[in-house]
Order: C-alpha cells, then structure tokens, then sequence
C-alpha cells in the first residue's frame, strides 16, 4: 500500500464543481469526502504544512506564523519562514524549528520512504521535510538549482520555468516531476505533491478573476495527470489518493498597515526593534517588549471599525479583554503577545463571491484573496481520500483538520503514532465510524462568538462569527 498526498494550495471547498474542476470534482465524488474539514490557526500556509506533516497543532510543532518576531534571534526585523535564510535563523543551529517528529522521520524509522515535490515557496518545502538531506529522501522545490534533488530531476525533465501569476507552467512541470520521474523511479511509500495555485492567483488576481480560472483549471489537470499515472499502475488498487487544501481564502476588500497606524496614533510600533512589532498577516501578531503596553494597544485596537476580537498568548496581560490562544492550540513560547482577528462578514466580493475581511499584507492588492484568520472561509478545507483502502462515494460527517490526516496514512501503514494531537480518521475506511460532532459556541469579548464543534475530544473551530 501507498499513498499520494496532494495540496492544491488554498482551494476553497466550495470552489471545486464540475465546470471549475472537472477531475477533483469526479474524484471527491467517487472518493471519501470530509465535508466538515478545516484548517487550523492561524490558517497560514508555513502553519499548515508543519500541523500536517507532523500531526499536531502549532502548540506542539511550534511554527506559529508565516511571519514571526524573535528578538534573540533578530532583533530588529521579522522572520520570513517562506525564505530559505529566514527558516535557517529561525531553526537557531537546528535542523528545522519544528519540535516534533515528521511524516518523513517516523517512515524512514519504519523502514519506508518518503518524498516531496513542491512549487511552494522554499520555506514551505523545507517545512514539510526538513530531515530530507540526512534521511536521504527526495526533496525538490521549484526554486531550488544546486541540490542534488533539483540536478536529478532537471536532468530528466529540463530547468523549471520561471514563476509567474497565474503560476501555470510551474504547476505543469512540479506535477512532471512527480509523476514522470519521483513516482515511476524512486517509488516512495508516500510522496507529498504541493501545488503553488490557485493561492499565487487568488491573492493577486482575486477569487474568480480570468487568471483565477486558468489557475484551477491548471490545479484541476495536475489532479487529473496523478490519477492517469495511478489508474495506469499494475498495483493501483492499493495507491490511495489524499487530496487537500491547507486553507481557505477571502477576499480582502480593506488593506490595513496597522503598524503604521498604531505609529501615527503615537503607538511604539513597527515591523521590528520597536517597543511594538507587528507582522502583517490576515491574523496579525503582535509582539510587546514591554506587557503593560498591551491595554494601550487592546483600547486602541476598540476604536477602530475594522477590529474584530482579540487572542493572547498569555491572557493574564489583559484579563477578560482577550480569549486564549490555547483554545485554538495555537499557544507557543514563539507565539505573538496579542493576535488580532479583523471583522469579516459573509458579503459577496465584486465577483459574488462569499467572505470578506480586512487583511494586512503589503503586497497584496485591495481586492485580493487573503487568509489566516478565524473566517469560515478560511478555515474550510478541500479533503477528500480516494482509492487503496477508502470508501466509495462516501461524504463524512464527521469534523476532521489537517493534522488528522498523517496519522490515518501512518495507521494504516502499520507505523506508530505516539506524540501526535491527531487521529485516525476510520470514517475513511469504515462507515460506522462516522458521527457528527457536538456543537461548541464559544463566547468571545467584545461583539464576536467562536462556533466549531467537538470530535473525540478536539475542539475544532468553524468560524468567527458577529454576536446576534
């Protein structure tokens, strides 16, 4: 038995029809599919990846952001986990900064093989297998040259084009890769396939924008060619196919600096060597050098009208103004002091798209797609598992993350799972395994709920929602 994972970075659940994407949509309704999958916070890409190959919450692996402050580490600057030299600074002399085992280390332990294939950024792709090097798996990333990995494949299938939006021939060649060289030549166990778009395409291009379209048609083929390679294998009974996304998207129709505007206000802020670092985000964080700073900051964050609600790290530092960053599994010794959620709403973007929010992200356009935060859109996630072991034209009930899915792949390939938050998913393979999870309301300061509900004993949250 073995499997191919396969991300379609930031495909919203409710964008996969028949006329969008033909082969997903024909393989999630002969397939598994969990209708009630969701992301987890914040619902960022460097964040998701790690929740999925390891199999925990950012609580445990403790990449907490795309973007972080680490004032022993650079004190005067964020960190950029997408860059290569920024995920090195972050790992402090380590091998990566994550703090538990990943899909690649338990599979090498068990006697089996792993790969990765991404047009990701390098720091997702490092993210997602950082003991390649020394366990001696394939790795391969888009932007990588000098790698023995990237000269091996380059060899076989030519230089990878350059990236573009929409970000169409790198999605072509990633998927050449695994299907016309890592799959057919060094057969791994399991193969993590990550597909650039339609994430580059959403945030600058918007929701449904002609490039948009171009760019899930090109995800949807890249589908289509791993299931032609699979159908044409003599053992393709037993390859399950796991498609998913990491995230959702909405559409940001307000850029806010709020550094720069919590400077203009006479705040110390700034993004790094300041009393007050901010990193831009769809959830930003923000650091305090000094904790008593955190009511001027809560205060002025409630007379702006884009502020949602408010998450610690510590709730102690603003008590009954702020939830709790563990209620998420988000708390971390890396976490920011203060998370801010902005005020989304279900509004229809100029394309009658669903979910708007505020965003703070300098180089997306107002317009564009965004995601981190607790929206529904968000944190609604495209999972569906299809041939191997998985039922046929199944819709689960059940409440499921990312962090569940590694470990139904390493149960089913007899390989332990101790030290992982998630589970097995048997509802994949066994219909009586299904139920429906107890719903959860949670009550938030200020004017927002949190809904999501609770499976096995996880809290899994659904969406940020406007108190009524």
């Amino acid at each position: 038995m073995r499997f191919v994972m396969i991300v379609l970075d930031g495909l919203r659940p409710d964008l996969v029809t028949a006329e969008r994407m033909p082969a997903l949509s024909a393989l999630m309704a002969r397939g598994t599919r969990f209708a009630e999958a969701r992301s987890v916070f914040p619902s960022e890409t460097r964040v998701a990846t790690p929740s999925l190959v390891t199999g925990c919450r950012p609580a445990s692996h403790g990449m907490v952001g795309n973007t972080v402050f680490d004032a022993n580490l650079a004190p005067d600057r964020l960190l950029r986990t997408k860059d290569r030299a920024d995920f090195l600074v972050l790992s402090a002399g380590r091998e990566s900064p994550l703090q538990r085992l990943t899909i690649g280390e338990r599979l090498a332990a068990a006697g089996r093989s792993f790969a990765v294939v991404s047009a990701g950024t390098p720091g997702q792709t490092l993210v997602a297998s950082p003991a390649a090097t020394r366990l001696g798996q394939f790795r391969w990333n888009a932007a990588d040259v000098d790698t023995a990995d990237a000269k091996a494949a380059a060899a076989r299938l030519g230089p990878t084009p350059p990236a573009s939006v929409p970000n169409l021939e790198r999605s072509r060649h990633a998927c050449r890769v695994l299907t016309e060289f890592v799959l057919p030549e060094i057969k791994p166990d399991v193969a993590l396939f990550w597909c650039p778009e339609p994430d580059v395409s959403f945030h600058y291009r918007g929701l449904d924008g002609a490039d948009t379209r171009l760019a899930i048609a090109e995800a949807d083929t890249c589908v289509a060619a791993i299931v032609a390679w699979r159908d044409a294998q003599p053992d393709a009974g037993e390859i399950g196919l796991v498609v998913l996304s990491d995230h959702g998207h909405v559409t940001g129709p307000r850029k806010i600096s709020v550094a720069k505007l919590m400077a203009e206000a006479g705040l110390p802020a700034s993004d790094g060597g300041t009393d007050i670092t901010v990193a831009p985000a769809g959830a930003p964080g923000i650091w305090l050098r000094d904790k008593s700073l955190a009511p001027q900051v809560a205060d002025w964050l409630a007379t702006q009208d884009w502020f949602g609600s408010l998450l610690a790290n510590d709730p102690s530092i603003l008590p009954g103004r702020v939830a709790p960053l563990a209620m998420l599994n988000a708390e971390h010794a890396r976490s920011a002091d203060l998370v801010l959620l902005f005020a989304g709403s279900e509004g229809p973007d100029r394309f009658g798209i669903r979910g708007e929010a505020p965003f703070d992200a300098g180089d997306v356009p107002e317009g564009g797609g965004m995601h981190g935060g607790l929206h529904r859109r968000e944190l609604a996630t495209v999972m569906g598992f299809e041939g191997g072991p998985f039922r046929v034209n199944a819709t689960v009930r059940a409440m499921a993350d990312l962090t569940d899915v590694v470990p139904t792949l390493l149960h089913l390939l007899g390989v332990p799972l101790e030290g992982m938050d998630g589970r097995p998913l048997r509802a994949a393979w066994d219909a009586e395994a299904d139920s429906v999870a107890d719903p959860v309301r949670i009550e938030m300061p200020g004017a927002y709920v949190l809904e999501g509900g609770r499976q096995d004993g996880r809290f899994y949250p659904t969406a940020l929602v406007r108190r009524t």
